[in-house]
């Protein structure tokens, strides 16, 4: 599921391959005064789309993660109703599909999963399957619990409801701290901004004052190094904000 879903559109190559040139473009001016090392950088644009991709994978498990926890509300009501687990989730389908829209993760996914029982496979070989799948750890551990509870012959009403209030109150916590994070991060973005800035002000305004740092062999390695330095600080102000709870 992770290769289909990586897969960018049209409009998002466009958009990235846009904000790659620009990127590149600018800080080629700004460093080097020169359009070489805007040439030079292209076999960066790899590692860049793989970063993109990642980034939409990201996106799209944390939005199925709190997708699937709303489903598991659908189905333990439906138990709750006396209904069999593979009718509660083929009816949490049908009420995930009013919510997010056809299209959405959780109706692909549910869909999958009832497409899998409809052709004979046990319920939890194909909640394991989905798991291994999305590889989210959520749904992992729910499956995991789901076949135990199942062959011990427990109430599955109430491991799901359980299971449900669990992961509510983690992904709760998940946001909680994600708050405080981007908040410092978002400060560090601006002042990010601040080093390009000036020296994008003194190339309008005073560019013979720096100019001695362009086409000279000592004042290319400077601006290197200083490259180098801004792009590990961009780097570990975005790692500060992967927090996981």
């Amino acid at each position: 599921m992770n290769d289909r879903i990586e897969r960018l559109s049209f409009t998002e190559k466009a958009v990235s391959t846009l904000l790659y040139i620009l990127i590149a473009g600018l800080l080629s001016w700004l460093f080097y005064d020169s359009a070489i090392p805007m040439m030079i950088s292209v076999p960066l644009y790899i590692p860049y789309v793989r970063w993109i991709k990642r980034m939409k994978i990201r996106k799209c498990k944390e939005e199925l993660t709190e997708q699937f926890i709303r489903a598991l509300g659908s189905v333990s009501t439906s138990l709750l109703a006396g209904l069999a687990p593979q009718n509660a989730f083929i009816t949490a389908a049908s009420d995930m599909e009013k919510l997010y829209g056809r299209s959405s993760l959780i109706v692909r996914t549910l869909g999958m999963i009832n497409s899998r029982t409809a052709s004979g496979q046990r319920l939890t070989d194909a909640l394991g399957e989905c798991a291994a799948m999305w590889d989210i750890q959520e749904i992992t551990d729910f499956s995991v619990v789901f076949s135990e509870a199942e062959k011990n012959g427990s109430d599955l009403s109430e491991v799901i409801s359980s299971c449900t209030r669990i992961m509510e109150r983690k992904i709760s916590a998940q946001a909680e701290a994600k708050v405080i994070i981007r908040g410092r991060q978002y400060e560090q973005r601006v002042m990010c901004l601040i080093p390009p800035g000036i020296l994008a002000y003194l190339r309008i305004s005073s560019k013979g004052f720096i100019g001695i740092l362009y086409h000279d062999t000592f004042g290319i390695a400077v601006m290197t190094g200083c490259l180098a330095v801004y792009a590990a600080a961009l780097i570990w102000s975005e790692r500060i904000g992967d927090i996981r709870v």
